[in-house]
């Protein structure tokens, strides 16, 4: 169904939503978190502080490969491949021997130099190349290099002769020397590693840090999690839509009088007590049915007894009276007891009509996938036929007619008639039936003695009548007065089948 479909779409568009949008937040708290931690301030991170780092941590390592001879110029490459230019790192969680670990990096280019003063190695992307691996290194290259170089091949020990501000908080030079064996006396210079940092992060780049961060992921980790949340939101829609189905079908079964269904949803949810509910109101709309359904009953056997108390009933006892006098003058008067025996059959015939009228009212003509007017003319005929009652029949219009509107006009006509029989004394009746766009109009006249409408009567047949048209949204008008004849107008909404 498609109120369904459109259901399923609108959960699964809302998960997914709320997924990426819970996501956006996660990511925006730990960027807000996490990096401030992994950047430090200008004033803490001094050039002396990160030469002391680099040489604290570098010195051994390359003091024991610049000491080898010949140096290893591969083993210096490689060495070069997997250094970087890490100030400060933060761990963030472990799973298994896996370590998560955020780092800050700066900007940098390496060089190591021999103490021959001939460039053994360089790191990787150099702009603009003017650093050839194997030939002389000129520090005059590149400007404020020259005087920490020197002093870096002299072996200086001072910190702030070996390097220079080329822009504060931005660009540094450094000269480290390489020192063999630093605390003996034998200690010599072996290299000089040269270091051109470019860009030192600092916490005035966050900002910048968590832009370039989040559009470089921000595409991948949407779309990841976008799809993950539109599976989860169309399984979880799918499911709860299901549910929703189940139920609709159950209730569409009981529009049609099938209560032989109830809805099975044993989940527990506030939906599974909404199905309880419904099935507790179908079960009691069901004995309802049924009352109702013993009642109609119980009306209907009323009706057919007073209808044979009060006409069939009466007549047979006339009947038997009119005998029972024929008999007595049978022998004395046997013209008198002829003319009673005339009176009795004709009471006998009137019996036969009445329990005849009686017979066609239990069962009556069927509607279903006939023509309604053919139908209606057939009835009318045998109708007249019956009582001696000259009846007209108007028809204009297409017969288009849903069921329901078809068996409800039959036995409306069908009960007007039978009281025009039994209590209007009329000579002549008439049906008129109009098919508009809208509305169908059935009309029933008669010229009887007709009868006082605000007297109370005891009969169901008006009572049923007015039932049967407004309980399809119609309306049932009776006109009648003494000696001035009935009629009754009853108008339905058009409902074709």
């Amino acid at each position: 169904m498609n109120i369904f479909r459109k259901l399923r779409w609108k959960l699964t568009l809302n998960y997914t939503i709320v997924t990426v949008s819970a996501f956006l937040v996660v990511l925006l708290v730990l960027a807000g978190f996490i990096l401030p931690r992994i950047y430090v301030p200008n004033n803490i991170v001094t050039p002396e502080l990160l030469m002391e780092i680099i040489q604290k941590d570098s010195n051994p390592l390359w003091s024991h490969v610049l000491s080898q001879s010949p140096v290893d110029t591969e083993l210096i490459d490689m060495l070069l491949k997997k250094s970087n230019a890490q100030i400060t790192s933060f761990d963030l969680f472990r799973v298994g021997s896996i370590q998560f670990t955020i780092k800050t990096m700066a900007d940098w280019r390496a060089y190591i130099i021999g103490k021959d003063g001939i460039l053994l190695g360089k790191t990787k992307y150099e702009y603009p190349t003017i650093f050839a691996v194997g030939q002389p290194f000129d520090p005059n290259l590149v400007q404020g290099l020259e005087a920490p170089y020197q002093a870096a091949l002299a072996g200086e020990k001072d910190l702030s002769r070996l390097y220079n501000i080329a822009e504060p908080n931005e660009r540094f030079l450094m000269a480290l020397p390489i020192i063999n064996n630093p605390n003996s006396s034998s200690a010599q210079v072996v290299g000089v590693v040269v270091l051109l940092l470019d860009a030192l992060p600092t916490q005035t780049d966050v900002p910048n840090q968590i832009l370039n961060i989040t559009g470089r992921s921000l595409l991948i980790f949407l779309f990841s999690i976008g799809i993950m949340g539109a599976i989860f939101g169309a399984f979880f829609a799918h499911g709860l839509s299901t549910r929703f189905k189940r139920i609709s079908t159950t209730i569409d079964a009981w529009s049609e009088g099938d209560f032989s269904k109830f809805i099975d949803d044993k989940i527990g949810d506030e939906i599974s007590e909404l199905a309880q509910r419904l099935n507790n109101m179908a079960k009691q709309l069901q004995e309802l049915l049924h009352r109702r359904q013993d009642m109609a009953v119980s009306e209907e056997r009323n009706r057919l007894a007073r209808d044979l108390h009060d006409s069939a009933k009466q007549q047979a006892l006339a009947a038997s009276f009119q005998l029972g006098t024929a008999l007595t003058l049978y022998d004395r008067d046997p013209q008198t007891a002829k003319n009673h025996l005339v009176e009795a059959d004709a009471l006998l015939d009137a019996v036969k009509n009445e329990l005849t009228n009686l017979v066609h009212e239990l069962r009556p003509q069927s509607v279903d996938g006939q023509d309604f007017s053919e139908t209606l003319k057939d009835y009318a005929a045998d109708w007249s036929h019956r009582n001696g009652i000259g009846l007209d029949l108007f028809i204009d219009g297409e017969d288009e007619l849903s069921l329901e509107l078809k068996e409800a006009l039959f036995r409306i006509a069908q009960e007007a008639l039978a009281n025009t029989a039994r209590h209007s004394s009329a000579h002549h009746a008439s049906i008129s039936l109009e098919y508009g766009a809208d509305v169908i109009k059935m009309v029933i006249k008669d010229d009887g003695h007709g009868f006082d409408k605000n007297v109370q009567h005891g009969g169901l047949g008006l009572y049923s009548m007015r039932e049967r048209a407004e309980v399809l949204g119609g309306s049932f008008v009776i006109e009648s007065s003494a000696e001035q004849g009935t009629q009754i107008v009853v108008t339905l909404p058009r409902v074709v089948e």
